[in-house]
Order: structure tokens, then sequence, then C-alpha cells
């Protein structure tokens, strides 16, 4: 698993996961393409997130594309791809100060190894990934994990008192996610005539 090599000390995670039967190049075509606006649910919890910093002028509103990939908006986001195994696995990472509501600022990381090498004990380290599991039925099962790292005691304190406060809408956008991907592979599957 590509987290165990970026991230394998965690203070917070969440996992989710839902079966889809789609060939596996279906199914990680439609995590590479699930878009932004498949996930309705994304735009009002995103709003939210960033009402404050909005509200004291530290931000534009953000054109919404509901038509843009998920995957590439987390990548003008400050996200990086950290690496990517076709049609199994992808990981993407972020360092920064999440639970600052105003004045955040992720680090802008331009490689994997820079990510690695990041060891800034103000800011937390998350990764979130996508893999596939092949099931003996045929079908596959999509999981994402997210996973956050903090090294300093009261960082730590800071952020568990965000995660309390976000981890619900950010479960529920990630399961949203795992049901429009599912909603996407299964309908190519019944357009194109894939055998699964």
């Amino acid at each position: 698993m590509l987290l165990d090599r970026y991230l394998p000390v965690y203070h917070y995670h969440e996992k989710h996961s839902i079966n889809i039967r789609a060939s596996r190049d279906t199914v990680y075509r439609a995590i590479r393409e699930v878009k932004y606006g498949d996930v309705p649910l994304l735009r009002l919890l995103f709003g939210i997130r960033t009402l404050p910093a909005r509200l004291a002028g530290k931000v534009k509103p953000a054109a919404f594309d509901g038509d843009e990939p998920f995957i590439k908006r987390m990548m003008r986001s400050a996200f990086i791809l950290l690496e990517e195994t076709e049609g199994q696995e992808l990981i993407v990472g972020v360092v920064g100060a999440f639970w600052k509501p105003v004045g955040y600022e992720p680090i802008r990381l331009h490689s994997a190894q820079a990510f690695i090498a990041c060891d800034n004990p103000r800011q937390a380290k998350a990764v979130m990934n996508f893999q596939i599991q092949e099931q003996p039925n045929g079908t596959m099962t999509v999981f994402t994990e997210t996973r956050i790292q903090t090294k300093d005691r009261a960082v730590r304190l800071k952020f568990g008192l965000y995660w309390l406060l976000i981890y619900p809408g950010s479960a529920l956008i990630r399961r949203g996610l795992l049901r429009a991907i599912k909603t996407n592979a299964e309908k190519e599957r019944f357009v194109y005539g894939s055998q699964t």
C-alpha cells in the first residue's frame, strides 16, 4: 500500500470503501475522472470551510466548475500527486495548518521526496489514496483512506479539535466520491457493454 510509504505513522485517519461491478480499467478511469460536480455536497462543504477566510477578505470565492475532475482540483489547491500505480492506486498529499480558519496557506511542494523530507512541526501532513482490489467474484472494491500526522503536541491538540468538527463532513465527502465513482463506472459498463 502506497500510504505506508508516505505516511506510515499517523494520528488521525478515516477509511471508506465501496464495491463496484465493472472492470478494473473502467473503475480506475472513474476514479481519475470523477468530477467535482458529481458530488453536490462538495461545493457546500468547501464553501463552509472557506467562509471565514472569504469574510475576512483573505480569499476570493472560487469559481465553481462542476466539470473539473476532483483530483485535478486537489492539485490546484496545493495537493501533489505523490505516486500512482496505473489501474491500482494513486496517492496525493499536502502539508499545512489545516485547522486555521483564516490565513491557512499550505506549503507548496513539488515532489514526493520534498513531501517525505518536509518536517515542519507547526504543520500537519495529510495523505489520501484511492486503491482498487479485485474480489473473488470479479467485482472491484475501491478503498479511500486519509491519514494525518502531527508531530507537535500543541498542533495535535489543535488539529484534534478541528477534526472533531470536520470529520462528519469529511466522511460525507469521501462516501459521496465513492458513490459517484461507482455510478460512473457502472454506467460506463452498461453503455459500452463491458463483461463484468
